[in-house]
C-alpha cells in the first residue's frame, strides 16, 4: 500500500491546520508556471506585437511610450481581470459543488449569474442615460447577492437541503432569463447590443481602477476561503455526521453560499457573464490534486485563471481586427464538458 508524502501547514493565532500533498505542491508550481508564461504570450502578441524580452523591460520601467502604452494600458489591466476572475469563479464553482454535493452546480445555480445579468441588461435599458456607466457593476454585483438571498429565502424548509437549493435555483434563474429577455426586446437595437456583450463576458476596455476594485475585494474574501477549508471538507459527509462532529450545518452552509456569491458576484460585476468556468476547472483540479479542499481550491484557482486569459487572448489575437469576447470561447468548451458530465452521472 502505497503511502502518500504531505507537507503539514499550521497557521498560528489562527485554528487553521492543512495537509498538502507533495504531488499537489508540484502542480501548484507547474500551473503557476504556465499562467505566467500565457500572461507574458498575451502581452506580447496582438496588432502590435512587442517581444517578451521587450514585453519585461517594460514592466519593469524601461520600456518606450508605445510600448508602455500597449502592455501597461492596454493588455496589462486585462489579463490581471481575466486572472482574478477566473480566481474568483471557479473557487465559487468548488465551493457550490462541495456544498451541494452535485458535479454539475456553478454559480448561476445559485442565481448569482441570473442576478447580476438581470441588473445589468435592467442598468442599461432604463438608468444608462442617467447614470453613469460605472454604476453598472455595481448594479450587477448587488443583483447577484439579493437573488442569491431570495433563493436560500424559498428554500427554507427548517434548514437548507442541497437539492431543494438546485431545483428553486433553477426555476428562478428560468424566470430571470425570461425578465431579462423583456427588456433587451423593447429596449432600443443599441441597448441591446450593449446587453449582448455584457451577458456574454468580455475583458474588453478593462481599465486599472477596475482591476484594483476586484483585487481587494480578493483579499478580503481569499483569507474567508483558508478559514471555510475545513467546513468544506465536512460538507462533502452526510448530514448527520457533519452535525455530530460539532458542524453548525445551516450557519456553515449560510456562509459558504454567501462567500461563493461574493466570489462570482465581483467577477461578474467587472467581467460580465462569462460562463462555465466554475464547472469546469473544479473538476480538472480534482483529476489532478483530488476533492481535498485545501488542495483543490488553490489548484481550481489557478485552473480558472488560466482558462479565463486563454480565452481572452484567443478572443483578441486570433481573430484580429476583431476582439471577441472571452465568453465565446468559455462556453464552446464549458458546453461539451457540461453534457460529457450529465452523461456520465446518467451512466452511474
Amino acid at each position: 500500500m502505497k503511502t502518500k508524502n504531505y507537507s503539514t501547514v499550521r497557521l498560528r493565532r489562527l485554528p487553521i491546520s492543512f495537509q498538502i500533498e507533495k504531488r499537489a505542491i508540484i502542480v501548484f508550481i507547474v500551473l503557476s508556471l504556465v499562467l505566467v508564461g500565457l500572461s507574458l504570450l498575451s502581452l506580447s502578441t496582438g496588432t502590435y506585437k512587442i517581444s517578451i524580452g521587450r514585453v519585461i523591460r517594460t514592466l519593469m520601467g524601461e520600456g518606450n511610450r508605445i510600448e508602455e502604452f500597449t502592455v501597461l494600458t492596454l493588455r496589462l489591466p486585462r489579463i490581471l481581470m481575466g486572472i482574478l476572475v477566473g480566481i474568483g469563479l471557479s473557487t465559487s464553482g468548488a465551493i457550490l459543488q462541495g456544498l451541494t454535493r452535485n458535479p454539475l452546480a456553478a454559480p448561476d445555480v445559485i442565481g448569482v449569474n441570473s442576478g447580476a445579468s438581470l441588473m445589468a441588461v435592467l442598468f442599461i435599458a432604463i438608468f444608462s442615460e442617467k447614470l453613469s456607466i460605472y454604476y453598472l457593476p455595481l448594479f450587477a454585483f448587488f443583483g447577484g447577492i439579493a437573488v442569491v438571498l431570495l433563493i436560500y429565502a424559498l428554500a427554507w424548509k427548517g434548514g437548507v437541503n442541497p437539492l431543494r437549493l438546485i431545483l428553486i435555483g433553477f426555476g428562478i434563474k428560468a424566470l430571470l432569463s425570461a425578465a431579462q429577455t423583456i427588456l433587451m426586446i423593447y429596449g432600443p437595437i443599441w441597448r441591446t447590443n450593449q446587453s449582448y456583450i455584457w451577458l456574454t463576458g468580455s475583458l474588453h476596455a478593462t481599465q486599472q481602477y477596475q482591476v484594483n476594485i476586484v483585487f481587494w475585494w480578493m483579499m478580503v474574501l481569499v483569507p474567508l476561503l483558508i478559514v471555510a477549508v475545513r467546513a468544506l471538507n465536512m460538507q462533502q459527509v452526510s448530514d448527520d455526521i457533519t452535525v455530530s462532529l460539532g458542524g453548525r450545518l445551516q450557519f456553515i452552509r449560510f456562509g459558504l453560499i454567501i462567500l461563493a456569491a461574493c466570489l462570482a458576484g465581483i467577477s461578474i460585476a467587472f467581467s460580465g457573464g462569462i460562463g462555465f468556468i466554475g464547472l469546469m476547472a473544479p473538476h480538472i483540479a480534482r483529476k489532478l490534486v483530488g476533492s481535498t479542499y485545501e488542495q483543490l481550491l488553490p489548484c481550481a484557482g489557478l485552473l480558472g485563471a488560466i482558462l479565463v486569459v486563454l480565452s481572452d487572448w484567443i478572443g483578441r489575437t486570433w481573430f484580429a481586427p476583431l476582439d471577441i469576447a472571452a465568453g465565446v470561447f468559455t462556453a464552446m468548451l464549458g458546453a461539451p464538458f457540461f453534457i460529457y458530465l450529465f452523461i456520465r452521472m446518467r451512466n452511474k
